[in-house]
């Protein structure tokens, strides 16, 4: 510190203030605090120069270490920047900035799987560099462990309120088909920054998702018919999207084909938004053909594939729609889990896997059930489950054997696992026989039975002799109301002196208190000690304590079927909106085998299917 205009006393002050904050006494500690404004103006030379001899002379000083690392940082020396900051962690194992230094260091060093984990210790340690953050979500990504990315930085992101990552966390959301989730974060951005065009699409495509059908449309209007709107192609698809959600196939159609694109990776889009709409109108052929044209004129498959993988799936086509459905993925991800994994001679030379969840809670249920089909000697191979943490305690004692680890401790901590021994779950809808759609169906989850025997007898009190019949009627997805129906209508089907147990997550107080007030004659329990949200293990034993479970086609189906519940109704809607592994036809369903399907013949339009369900449990 050479800076004799300050007196005496003012320099006793900096040094109390510095030897407090870095731990060392004296002159070294203005030197360090020098050495960070060196660091921070790029002044590489000048900040080794500073810390350097205090990495000597005070060799536990972590922001010694610290300074060090980054200045090998901005060296580009990574190997020398990991050693300086590792360092400082065997002096302070959870400082922050170290932990930040030594991921990047990690990135330098061409270490994504090093790299990653050390960002999650950093977050977790108090670090908000903004800098990190969105470098964590690009390799995340890159690796197709979105889900867990997202549920690491969201808190972190929460904190900052910083427009552009609020943005980016809502495009991985939107990614992994976390609409609802998605739909707040792009509504923070813009409020945060409500002038940018990128915010203001950004807010319509979060009205959109959480299903604010009038104000999205508005919005939409307002950023067509304003000339300085320069992603005019991005409102045009989400305004022929609301078309759609609103119950106008026709008109979204006259748009869809009517509007001239600027982008064709929009355009790609929107021919998958239109083949959607045709297949609600019942115009299979054309549907195929939007679809085909959606894969090829930007040459980036993706959603458009996995969508279109799907539409050749439900119509009995397993080898050319699983061959579709494997581009569901970005090619960083594929980079770390290629398709190649779930061949049958990778499988076969393993002797552990590592299953990756993929997608929601009840696709997730449907998608385990292909371990069934799977080339995989069971009896020899170590079998790993990674997903959500509510899975863990949920899928305990399973039937095919697999232990379940968290996806968040899978991606912070090191694990034991080579490249080969990954597979993602959905791969294996490759191993679908047609001529023998029975390979993969009967129950195979396992529920705590001390648990359901514990709630069956609680029910049975309350019931009194009547029967015990779950329901569930409501999706909150962004397409979510095409499967939803009333749970008036839904209870036309429940015998008088009947316990209805609420299976519906969420809060439905209001249309619980209508309903018990129209229906006297039953019951309608809202279970206090189970929350689905929370405690998935204890929805699976309630599930599995009902007489009769009738529901729409959400968890609840795809809890019933894993566990081969032997009565339990479900409502199909049509269109894209049946979900492939259901099929086209048919009122026993084609997966697990063991549930009875009510399916829609026009969008939107339940009364049949309803009848038909009331026909046949409460004729």
């Amino acid at each position: 510190m050479t800076d004799t205009a300050l007196s005496r006393k003012d320099r006793r002050v900096m040094i109390a203030k510095a030897a407090k904050a870095y731990g060392i006494k004296g002159q070294e500690s203005l030197d360090l605090h020098e050495a960070y404004q060196a660091l921070g103006q790029n002044n590489v030379m000048k900040a080794v120069q500073l810390a350097h001899p205090i990495t000597l002379s005070h060799p536990k000083s972590v922001h010694a270490w610290i300074v060090m690392g980054g200045a090998a940082l901005a060296q580009r020396e990574g190997a020398t920047a990991e050693a300086f900051f590792q360092r400082a962690l065997d002096f302070a194992p959870s400082e922050s900035a170290a932990l930040v230094g030594l991921a990047k260091a990690h990135v330098l060093q061409v270490q994504p799987e090093q790299a990653v984990q050390v960002a999650a210790r950093a977050f977790a340690a108090g670090a908000t560099e903004k800098g990190l953050i969105a470098l964590y979500m690009e390799l995340m990504s890159e690796m197709g462990r979105i889900q867990a990315a997202t549920e690491i930085v969201a808190p972190v992101i929460a904190d900052l309120n910083d427009a552009h990552l609020c943005l980016r966390l809502a495009e991985m959301l939107i990614d992994i088909e976390e609409t609802g989730k998605a739909a707040y974060w792009l509504d923070r951005a813009w409020r945060l920054s409500p002038e940018p065009e990128i915010y203001r699409i950004g807010r319509l495509r979060g009205l959109v998702y959480g299903r604010r059908h009038e104000a999205a449309e508005q919005l939409a209007d307002e950023l067509l018919a304003d000339p300085k709107t320069q992603d005019r192609d991005t409102v045009a698809v989400y305004k022929v999207l609301l078309m759609r959600l609103t119950g106008r196939p026709e008109a979204a159609l006259e748009l869809a084909e009517s509007y001239e694109f600027a982008s064709a990776e929009r355009y790609g889009e929107m021919r998958g938004v239109v083949a959607n709409i045709l297949q609600d109108l019942g115009r299979e052929p054309e549907a195929d053909a939007a679809y085909v044209e959606g894969m090829h004129v930007t040459g980036t498959p993706l959603k458009v594939a996995k969508a279109y993988g799907a539409y050749l799936m439900r119509r009995g086509d397993f080898a050319q729609g699983s061959e579709q459905f494997s581009n569901r993925l970005e090619v960083g991800a594929r980079r770390y889990i290629p398709y190649e994994n779930s061949a049958p001679e990778n499988l076969s030379a393993q002797d552990r896997i590592v299953w990756i969840g993929e997608q929601g809670i009840g696709d997730q249920l449907a998608l385990l059930s292909l371990l069934k089909v799977a080339p995989v000697d069971t009896a020899r191979v170590a079998m790993s489950l990674v997903t959500d943490a509510r899975l863990v305690k949920g899928l305990a004692g399973n039937g095919f054997g697999f232990d379940v680890i968290d996806r968040r401790i899978f991606t912070s901590e090191p694990q034991q696992v080579t490249p080969k021994q990954l597979v993602y779950i959905g791969d294996l809808v490759r191993y679908i026989d047609p001529a023998d759609r029975a390979a993969h169906q009967g129950g195979w989850l396992s529920p705590d039975m001390a648990r359901m025997q514990h709630l069956r007898d609680k029910y049975d009190r309350l019931a009194k002799g009547g029967p015990v019949i779950g329901v569930a009627w409501a999706s909150g997805s962004m397409m979510g109301h095409l499967r939803s129906v009333k749970l008036m209508d839904l209870l036309e089907s429940v015998p008088e002196g009947a316990l209805v147990v609420n299976l519906q997550y969420g809060d439905c107080k209001v249309a619980i208190e209508a309903a018990q007030k129209a229906r006297p004659g039953v019951t309608i329990l809202q279970d206090p000690e189970i929350d689905q949200m929370k405690d998935l293990a204890g929805f699976f034993a309630q599930v599995a304590a009902m007489d009769r479970v009738l529901t729409i086609d959400n968890t609840t189906a795809h809890v019933a079927g894993a566990l081969g519940h032997p009565d339990t109704h479900v409502l199909i809607p049509t269109g894209s909106e049946c979900m492939w592994y259901w099929g086209l036809e048919g009122t026993r369903d084609p997966w697990y085998g063991n549930l009875t399907l009510y399916r829609q013949e026009k969008l939107g339009q339940w009364d049949k299917p309803l009848s038909m369900m009331r026909q046949t449990v409460c004729p």
